[in-house]
């Protein structure tokens, strides 16, 4: 039995029945870290990241329509020309009236139609003419091709479609356009020398972009010209013509309304990130009122 006076005494501690009140300014290691973890634990409402980068994939998505609409304009603005091309011969030819065939990828952009012309009447007055086109005095019969539009490679696949509107006569055609900065060349050759000057007719004409500068055939306006070659032997057909390039005159436009669509989008998207931001403390920080408020309680202690 341990004597009452030593009662609780045997290490140093005294054991005490009563309740033990903490003042309230007294804050123990316990409670100081578990409010300390608290703080470090509790995160702040973030930045709703998810509802900026659903905006930007869509504003990149509508973004890119619009550059595919300019890349696409882009590749088919370029050159064009228009005109027509007449294959005739007299309706008694043994092989037939010239049939143009075109193929089906120039279908909506080139029209054949039925040709046919009457002899024209020597008026005497006239015989100067008629010398210069002896083709006047001749009926002919064949076909007509009206093209509008066509690029240079559609414009030399007439090569093809020409010679062989003749047949087996060993017509052989060759067109041709380039550009170099601000000058658009057109050339052709053509063996016609298995054509008769008294039966078959051709004609070609070509409507450039701009104003023709140099040519060998007729010019019948500023951007037109016609070649009637005389059959039967070899001919060349020759025309330059200078206006701007097409697609890069309209490359500026397009690229200042795709610039505008894009800084538009990006504007869009910072100001709805901005205006969604999080305005919570950072972990760890005493929110601006909390701090307000302690500093008055801590005032009024004192």
């Amino acid at each position: 039995m341990t004597a009452p006076g030593r009662l609780g005494t045997d290490h140093g501690r005294i054991w005490h029945d009563d309740r033990v009140h903490l003042s309230p300014g007294t804050v123990t290691a316990s409670s100081a870290v578990a409010g300390a973890s608290a703080s470090r634990t509790s995160t702040p409402p973030r930045t709703p990241r998810r509802i900026v980068a659903v905006v930007a994939l869509a504003a990149l998505l509508m973004c890119s329509p619009l550059l595919t609409g300019c890349l696409e304009r882009s590749t088919t603005v370029g050159d064009r020309f228009s005109g027509s091309i007449v294959a005739a011969s007299s309706p008694d030819n043994p092989a037939g009236t010239p049939q143009l065939d075109v193929p089906d990828s120039m279908a909506d952009q080139v029209s054949v139609s039925e040709f046919s012309q009457d002899p024209k009447q020597d008026t005497g007055s006239a015989a100067s003419d008629d010398d210069k086109n002896p083709s006047a005095k001749l009926r002919l019969a064949g076909t007509k091709a009206s093209f509008v539009d066509l690029t240079m490679g559609q414009l030399a696949q007439l090569s093809n479609v020409i010679a062989d509107s003749f047949g087996d006569t060993g017509v052989s055609v060759d067109l041709s356009a380039t550009r170099r900065d601000d000058i658009v060349r057109f050339r052709g050759t053509a063996d016609l020398t298995g054509l008769l000057p008294s039966r078959d007719y051709l004609e070609l004409n070509i409507t450039f972009g701009g104003p023709i500068s140099a040519t060998n055939g007729e010019q019948l306006s500023d951007a037109s010209v016609t070649w009637s070659p005389t059959v039967g032997k070899g001919a060349d057909f020759t025309a330059d013509a200078e206006y701007a390039d097409p697609a890069t005159a309209a490359l500026p436009s397009w690229s200042a309304f795709f610039g505008l669509i894009c800084l538009l989008t990006v504007g869009a998207v910072v100001l709805l990130a901005y205006r969604s931001r999080s305005t919570a403390p950072r972990p760890g920080r005493p929110a601006p009122s909390a701090a307000g408020s302690t500093g008055t309680r801590s005032t009024g202690t004192r």
